[in-house]
């Protein structure tokens, strides 16, 4: 089961969060996420993000009845990311690399500071670009945005050198 580590305001968003951070939530796996939920032009968007990767994917747009089938909406989104990033062939083959099946666990945060920073960054990102390339989320190619993105410099999460390389980088890595 996948782990996402939900802010406050996603968690208030869901609502059915579970309270109890489970036992090993320190020993990171690349299947956990962080996600966070903003608005842009007064549309609910959702971003995950990978903690050990900082691989990023947005969700735009979305209603309250998603929820039932937030699941399928993350897996799909997520594949057609690492399609459009050029990671697709390799993680179809082995899909339980950055999730661990099909069902996603809502937990509540685990205050990481990298990656709640790393989350504030990209979704500050996605806001110039939605405003300034297309002026209103309706008109954004999400994908593409998401895209680039994924291929801004951040360096890896227990990289102690401070060395840059992007999400894409980073999940390559783990290939």
């Amino acid at each position: 089961m996948t782990r996402v580590y939900c802010t406050k305001k996603l968690k208030g968003f869901i609502g059915d969060v579970d309270e109890t951070l489970p036992a090993d939530f320190n020993d990171l796996k690349y299947s956990d996420w962080n996600a966070h939920f903003f608005f842009v032009d007064k549309r609910k968007c959702i971003v995950f993000v990978n903690i050990l990767t900082y691989y990023s994917v947005y969700i735009a747009d979305i209603i309250k009845k998603d929820l039932k089938t937030m699941d399928e909406i993350f897996l799909k989104r997520l594949k057609v990311q690492l399609h459009h990033d050029g990671l697709a062939v390799k993680v179809y083959e082995n899909s339980s690399l950055l999730t661990e099946g099909a069902k996603i666990r809502f937990i509540k945060t685990n205050n990481n500071k990298k990656v709640l920073g790393r989350i504030n960054d990209f979704v500050y990102m996605f806001k110039v670009h939605v405003a300034y390339k297309y002026g209103h989320l309706s008109a954004t190619n999400v994908v593409y945005e998401n895209g680039l993105i994924n291929t801004t410099p951040t360096g890896k999460y227990t990289d102690k050198r401070k060395g840059w390389t992007s999400p894409v980088e980073n999940v390559k890595a783990i290939m």
